[in-house]
């Protein structure tokens, strides 16, 4: 596993794919960027549903739970989360990356676990920090995203930048 590898679950791709604009979590991780197939499938249920438009994700590489650690930490998060947010905790504790959530008790999860974590505010501050959008672009998708259904815990990230 590459350094800096980071692995990304449902909640945060949906945000991107709402307001159209992966591209932004493609161009801030460049070839870093990880998923799992549970996080895929949830992704095409929402899209199947219409939840969320449809995108092309094919260039996000795919992990698999594979080895004993994994496949024993994927059982042991079962009852508390979804698949794709326990496939993505139990290869991040186990592959040492860090992971891209909003869910709050997969993030605390992954913090007691010594797991770096970030998730869709984190992204677009560092869209900002990287150069690739302005304060006021980062604003106006994170205020998009709001009046798509995102949950955020901000208004503005002028706060954080």
């Amino acid at each position: 596993m590459e350094k800096g590898a980071v692995i990304v679950d449902n909640t945060v791709l949906s945000n991107f794919a709402l307001i159209e604009r992966e591209d932004i979590l493609a161009r801030v991780f460049k070839e870093t960027l990880f998923t799992t197939e549970e996080v895929l499938v949830e992704l095409k249920r929402g899209e199947q549903s219409n939840v969320l438009p449809k995108r092309d994700w094919q260039w996000v590489r795919v992990l698999k739970i594979e080895t004993p650690q994994e496949e024993f930490l994927f059982r042991l998060f079962a009852d508390s989360f979804g698949k794709g947010e326990t496939s993505c905790l139990s290869i991040a504790i186990s592959r040492d990356m860090k992971v891209l959530t909003d869910d709050k008790d997969a993030r605390k999860l992954a913090q007691r676990r010594g797991i770096p974590v970030s998730g869709t505010i984190g992204v677009l501050v560092d869209a900002v920090r990287e150069g690739l959008l302005s304060i006021e672009e980062a604003n106006t998708l994170l205020l998009d995203m709001v009046e798509k259904g995102y949950f955020s815990p901000l208004e503005t990230l002028d706060g954080l930048i």
